[in-house]
């Protein structure tokens, strides 16, 4: 009985302690519904670029002398962009999955890349003013990018601090159990 008492008073602690911890790093946090704002943002500017894209004619290129790599990575763009759109609508719906945020953060990055690559073939090949339209267009994704990244880091922190928690609270009832007396054997009964 003993025992039983000790460990709901550690629960109840460890649960006190974590919830302490909760309250203090959430006064500063990036709420959710401000992250599923960011999140929307990205989404809503990869589905203003992705009309843009279809503008570039990398198979025209090739015919004046262009890599075949540019019409890769069209494809790849053009695909990265409606997956940032569909990634960016199912993650906002959950912004605390970490996993998710950083897989969508680094798909965004990687179109970034791609899109950076792609517009000096249309600068050189095509009409340098749609590359520094698309190229200025993608450029307002950086705020939301940066934030993200705030989100994830804070995010990151605070589930650190959680485990940290945990594992005092938990090393904390182990100490506890280990300085109760055993409880005497109970003797058999045999029949």
């Amino acid at each position: 009985m003993r025992e039983l008492l000790a460990i709901t008073f550690c629960i109840i602690a460890s649960s006190h302690a974590l919830l302490r911890a909760q309250t203090t790093l959430a006064t500063d946090r990036i709420t959710s519904q401000e992250i599923s704002d960011v999140l929307v943002r990205i989404s809503q500017n990869a589905s203003r670029v992705s009309p843009m894209l279809e503008q570039v004619r990398p198979v025209e290129w090739v015919a004046k002398g262009a890599s075949e790599t540019y019409v890769t990575q069209w494809q790849s763009s053009r695909t990265q962009l409606t997956s940032i759109q569909t990634d960016m609508a199912a993650v906002a719906k959950h912004p605390e999955q970490m996993a998710e945020c950083m897989k969508a953060l680094f798909r965004v990055q990687a179109a970034h890349q791609l899109l950076g690559a792609l517009m000096g073939g249309l600068r050189k090949y095509q009409n340098p003013a749609l590359a520094d339209l698309i190229e200025s267009v993608a450029a307002e994704d950086r705020a939301s990018e940066d934030r993200l990244k705030q989100y994830l880091l804070e995010l990151a922190s605070e589930k650190e601090q959680q485990i940290d928690v945990m594992d005092q609270e938990a090393q904390r009832c182990r100490a506890i159990l280990s300085r109760q007396p055993a409880e005497p054997a109970r003797p058999v009964k045999r029949n």
